[in-house]
């Protein structure tokens, strides 16, 4: 059994997306998260077509050792492969001490472990950063308005949390995009019921980190 473990929904659905893109047999929605109403400190998609496949979803990176610990740690035997994808934050070093520590204190096998800190696996931020990273904001009109929004917030607001500015720009360019058929959340904004929203290019530069190894890890062998 191969096991992503992500930090939240978007997330999970942009490894839902990348997925999608490695063989046109595989699709976003055959990972599948447990019917509604279902209640749960974590969540898992389980995958439709190979049930060895599973992302968990940690609902906030502190319930990383609650998954490792209570859920992997008694079917350690049937896991071949644990990923886990985490944010870089402000510290690099720290967060990824955090993330080798609950493998550690979980006390499965460590050789069954990799890791990818967002936004590219050697800088900190986070899957904001990433996510905006990948735009020509000087080309992108919404964007270019938040700039000035953005600067305000800045001069007027002390000690404001960049990752509160970033999220509310990725906002900004979903839901005024240019075909704006999605909500402004960004856990919407890859695949919708119309198909693929086009808002984002897994071909750019800066995702390139992030879907090889997701890549290495979903892949499956035919």
């Amino acid at each position: 059994m191969t096991v992503l473990l992500v930090e939240g929904i978007t997330d999970v659905n942009l490894v839902r997306y990348i997925y999608s893109q490695i063989d046109n047999t595989f699709d976003f929605y055959d990972f599948e998260a447990p019917k509604k109403g279902t209640k749960s400190k974590v969540i898992t998609f389980s995958n439709k077509k190979n049930v060895n496949l599973q992302i968990i979803n940690l609902k906030g990176q502190d319930n990383l050792p609650f998954a490792l610990e209570e859920l992997l740690n008694p079917i350690e035997e049937s896991i071949d492969k644990t990923a886990i994808i985490s944010d870089a934050d402000s510290d690099f070093k720290n967060s990824k001490e955090l993330v080798e520590k609950a493998i550690k204190n979980s006390k499965i096998n460590s050789d069954k472990f990799t890791m990818f800190l967002t936004p590219n696996n050697s800088d900190i931020g986070n899957l904001e950063t990433l996510l905006l990273s990948s735009l020509d904001k000087e080309s992108i009109p919404q964007l270019q308005c938040f700039q000035a929004y953005k600067k305000c917030l800045e001069d007027k607001i002390t000690d404001i949390e960049k990752r509160a500015i970033d999220k509310h720009e990725v906002e900004a360019y979903i839901k005024f995009s240019q075909n704006p058929r999605n909500r402004n959340q960004a856990q919407f904004s890859f695949i919708d019921s119309n198909g693929d929203t086009g808002l984002w290019d897994l071909t750019k530069e800066e995702f390139i980190p992030i879907v090889r190894f997701v890549e290495s890890i979903l892949k499956v062998k035919k």
